[in-house]
């Protein structure tokens, strides 16, 4: 039986971020008792303006503009489901 895939959630807690609402997108996160996903709080990703920011690895996915209703629809799709979600992703990092 293969094993799920453990994923890594990362939140930007940076200025922008922070300002644009990132404290409750993650606290959103850590709310789940997932097996299959860590959740950490993380620095600046280099995509300010962008935010708040979340990267889902090690799929190196970066979803952008995240509100907490956002990060249940990228725990419900992503995190349990395995489909990565293309209309949040950021467009500067993922064609479509």
């Amino acid at each position: 039986m293969e094993e799920p895939l453990r994923r890594q959630v990362l939140v930007c807690q940076y200025r922008t971020c922070t300002k644009d609402g990132a404290a409750k997108v993650l606290a959103k996160f850590q709310q789940q008792a997932m097996v299959n996903f860590t959740v950490e709080a993380c620095g600046c990703l280099g995509l300010c303006g962008s935010g708040p920011m979340v990267v889902i690895l090690p799929d190196n996915v970066y979803y952008w503009q995240i509100t907490p209703q956002k990060a249940q629809i990228i725990i419900d799709q992503h995190l349990c489901n395995n489909q990565e979600i293309p209309e949040m992703m950021h467009p500067r990092l993922h064609r479509r």
